[in-house]
């Protein structure tokens, strides 16, 4: 293990990302070093950076989509979260989020979101100038100071093994959505979790899957993971029009029985009720931070409609179980999820990568499926 690592630290909103070294911490109990390999950068990181999530604090140390090899392992951490052996070189996902699992919100109600003990996660911990550092992926080395993190070891590359975080969120908000067998779906938003809930709405079994979205690089991609059709919002970008023409794919022109809506704006969550059929179901993935309110009828956008709005917020209640099967999915493999990450980015070009992904989705010349740090590039 080397003696020293370097992080990515975002100094102030907007501001300038630095460079900085740290030493190397040993592991106590419980806790384990990970030299990080790949860490995936999403909306929620730019949303950050811009100063949008009011319980981060700067300096930061940013990015929770974490794989990466073990280098270190305190007493105790002889296995994975499934109860495999793991030891020095493994390559393991580790999954952001820190409770207790003891508490009554933990098990009785299942909400370890809501734990009373819960801890920052990592990629949210700051500020980063006080200990312990190396909290974040955007790094060399990642120290999981906390006894009893979930992580899952696994055989699948770094490109691939990444979207296990986004494929959890994107599997809570199908289950939000009552997804099944014969269901007709919107997926609204073509990010990475856009794309992940593409390849979560085929596994539960809808007929026919619409994703509405941009730019043209990640709607090809929706296609290749199982879109039967989309519908690029530059090409239409009157929402009436467009309305019209997610209907057109759909082949039903009440609306779809599922929306899940991953595009992160008022404007599109108000889009997206528009889609939806009566006594249909609206999981909302993408308003992660507060980016404003919109008009809203009780009446005649909800009751007479009868339809369900579900907020879905993370991978939410049972997040670790969603991590696994998050996990099962991707290792099934037979779509090409290596094709997910378009752009590896060194420590030195975080910032870039900030700004671009909160703003043209373009770095280097080419559109931006999806972002990942490689902290040894």
């Amino acid at each position: 293990m080397n003696e020293t690592a370097r992080a990515a630290i975002v100094t102030g909103v907007a501001g300038d990302v630095e460079i900085r070294s740290y030493d190397l911490p040993r592991p106590g109990p419980g806790e384990f070093v990970l030299e990080v390999e790949l860490c995936g950068m999403c909306g929620t990181d730019a949303h950050i950076y811009r100063g949008r999530l009011d319980s981060v604090r700067f300096p930061a140390l940013l990015g929770h989509e974490i794989v990466g090899r073990l280098t270190a392992l305190g007493e105790g951490v002889r296995a994975d979260h499934a109860g495999r052996p793991v030891e020095v070189g493994d390559r393991v996902g580790v999954f952001p989020a820190l409770s207790c699992g003891r508490c009554y919100e933990c098990t009785v109600r299942r909400r370890p979101g809501s734990c009373p003990d819960r801890r920052p996660s990592y990629g949210f911990a700051s500020p980063a100038d006080r200990p312990p550092y190396l909290t974040g992926g955007f790094a060399t080395h990642l120290y999981a100071s906390n006894a009893g993190t979930v992580f899952y070891r696994t055989g699948l590359e770094p490109a691939v093994a990444v979207l296990q975080e986004p494929l959890s969120v994107a599997l809570h908000g199908l289950e939000r959505s009552r997804v099944g067998i014969g269901s007709t779906v919107v997926v609204q938003g073509v990010g990475a979790i856009g794309l992940m809930a593409v390849v979560a709405a085929r596994a539960a079994g809808a007929a026919r899957v619409v994703a509405v979205g941009g730019p043209p690089a990640r709607l090809e991609l929706a296609a290749a993971l199982g879109a039967d059709e989309v519908v690029d919002i530059d090409r239409v970008p009157d929402p009436a029009r467009r309305a019209h023409a997610v209907r057109d794919a759909l082949g039903e022109s009440r609306g779809a029985d599922a929306v899940i809506g991953t595009a992160g704006s008022p404007a599109a969550f108000t889009e997206a009720i528009g889609l939806v059929a009566d006594g249909g179901t609206l999981a909302e993935l993408g308003n992660f931070t507060d980016r404003g309110t919109v008009p809203f009828n009780p009446f005649s956008d909800l009751l007479k409609r009868d339809i369900t709005i579900a907020g879905v917020y993370g991978a939410g209640p049972d997040m670790q179980r969603r991590y696994h099967s998050a996990l099962t999915l991707l290792r099934r493999g037979g779509l090409p999820f290596d094709q997910v990450v378009s752009h590896r980015v060194p420590l030195s070009g975080a910032r870039r990568a900030l700004e671009a992904l909160g703003g043209d989705y373009r770095l280097d010349d080419r559109e931006i499926v999806k972002l990942a740090i490689d902290p040894h590039a």
